[in-house]
């Protein structure tokens, strides 16, 4: 029986603005109890890749969610393990936001000081 181990929770400089500007108390509240069950290994993100328009960000994992539940999710929440994956002592967030023109990818590739071509 494995045991799961609750990582470090980390954050990028930016990343707490991105909660307040969520739209209400509602949608902070699941971007930061998502926070938690990721922290804890009870979910799991699906993983990001190299994208053209937000370069790579391989590193990284996002998880859907909207509150409302009816439609598709309308907010994404970008993370990554440290030192990665495997070897992961810490679930670091890198940006949280509506899921509209992918900013919240642009956000994530930004605040990891990684260029855009």
């Amino acid at each position: 029986m494995s045991v799961k181990k609750k990582l470090k929770l980390t954050s990028l400089a930016g990343f707490d603005e991105d909660v307040y500007a969520l739209p209400n108390k509602s949608v902070q509240k699941m971007a930061l109890d998502i926070l938690v069950l990721l922290r804890n290994q009870d979910i799991q993100g699906l993983p990001l890749g190299v994208h053209v328009k937000t370069g790579d960000l391989s590193d990284c994992f996002k998880i859907y969610f909207d509150p409302d539940g009816s439609r598709k999710p309308s907010y994404r929440l970008v993370f990554r393990y440290t030192p990665n994956q495997i070897q992961a002592v810490s679930l670091e967030a890198v940006a949280v936001g509506e899921r509209q023109d992918l900013l919240v990818y642009y956000k994530a590739a930004e605040r990891l000081g990684r260029k855009l071509s």
